[in-house]
């Protein structure tokens, strides 16, 4: 059977220190893409002259300009792509050799298939990216296919369920993938888990970036009004643990129920680190990076949650049943 063609986008802003290596990873693959559409949101350091020169030397690379957010940007370059599949990732990101290949693969086994997840591993070199990597990805074993909602670091769709979502959210400033993710599962679109395509990440290697970047997402969500449940779940526990550690000024027995408490959730976030990190940075840096990226996510949420929902733009999208767009 004849394969779909395929498009590989991604959007990338002032990438261009590692933007060569992204494509050279893609190009690498046991299968590559038919295109690849890079859309660059205003990069002050060169990245669209250099996607610029890439293209010049490979037809199949084509640069657009697509001042703004994420969202801008990967329905820019969707608008531009002319294949039927769409292929996802970031900058900063390698593809590991049979990625699209066996991202795609679902495609080829079932025409019905609208949606596919890959999967996304982190690869620090630091004692803290490793340990930050823990935190910010799960480990395949953790992952639940009928709830896991996918990055865009690695997902693969049909172009007419794009359509049919509308398109990502230009609305959103952040964490825009989960609300596409939602409005497909929602409209019924059959997913597929594919956990053995994946990307490699370079998690955040200083504690500010870390902070700052998962209170980004935590912020997308609240702005989107997504995940109110996991938010509400997050928060109860931790003013547990302060209910706790008041109740035990006038009775001893809550602090020992919140040290217990507190030594369940320490070996907790150590098993997640173990074969990961090294014994020391599961049992102090793991357990304490959680703490801050809780923390982040429900500061940022909050602050998004009582933000005013942004209003979407006009959807300059082509309606179902449109032809890809072609120059």
């Amino acid at each position: 059977m004849d394969r779909e063609p395929v498009t590989l986008i991604a959007t990338v802003r002032n990438e261009a220190a590692s933007i060569d290596r992204l494509l050279d990873s893609v190009l690498a693959g046991t299968r590559q893409p038919d295109e690849i559409v890079i859309a660059d949101g205003g990069s002050s350091d060169g990245t669209f002259e250099r996607l610029e020169a890439r293209a010049a030397a490979d037809p199949r690379i084509r640069a657009v300009l697509a001042p703004g957010n994420r969202s801008v940007g990967r329905n820019a370059a969707i608008r531009a792509a002319r294949s039927p599949i769409i292929a996802c990732t970031d900058a900063g990101v390698e593809v590991e050799p049979q990625w699209l290949e066996r991202i795609t693969r679902p495609f080829e086994r079932d025409p019905e298939t609208g949606f596919v997840a890959g999967f996304y591993e982190p690869a620090g070199t630091t004692w803290f990216e490793r340990a930050a990597g823990v935190i910010s990805a799960p480990r395949l074993s953790e992952v639940d296919p009928r709830r896991f909602l996918p990055s865009t670091r690695s997902v693969a769709f049909r172009r007419s369920a794009w359509e049919r979502a509308g398109g990502f959210d230009e609305s959103l400033s952040h964490n825009e993938d989960t609300p596409f993710a939602l409005a497909l599962k929602r409209m019924g679109t059959p997913f597929v888990f594919e956990p053995e395509a994946r990307v490699r990440w370079r998690p955040r290697g200083d504690l500010r970036s870390f902070y700052r970047q998962h209170r980004r997402f935590g912020f997308g969500d609240g702005e989107s009004r997504v995940q109110g449940w996991f938010y509400a779940t997050l928060a109860a526990k931790y003013a547990l643990g302060a209910a706790l550690a008041l109740l035990g000024v006038s009775i001893r027995a809550a602090w020992w129920v919140l040290a217990a408490g507190a030594a369940a959730f320490v070996v907790g976030q150590a098993r997640r680190g173990a074969g990961r990190v090294g014994i020391l940075e599961a049992v102090v840096a793991v357990p304490s990076l959680k703490i801050v990226y809780d923390t982040a996510y429900l500061t940022g949420y909050l602050r998004g949650r009582l933000s005013p929902r942004p209003s979407s733009p006009a959807s300059p999208l082509p309606g179902p049943g449109s032809p890809p767009v072609s120059d």
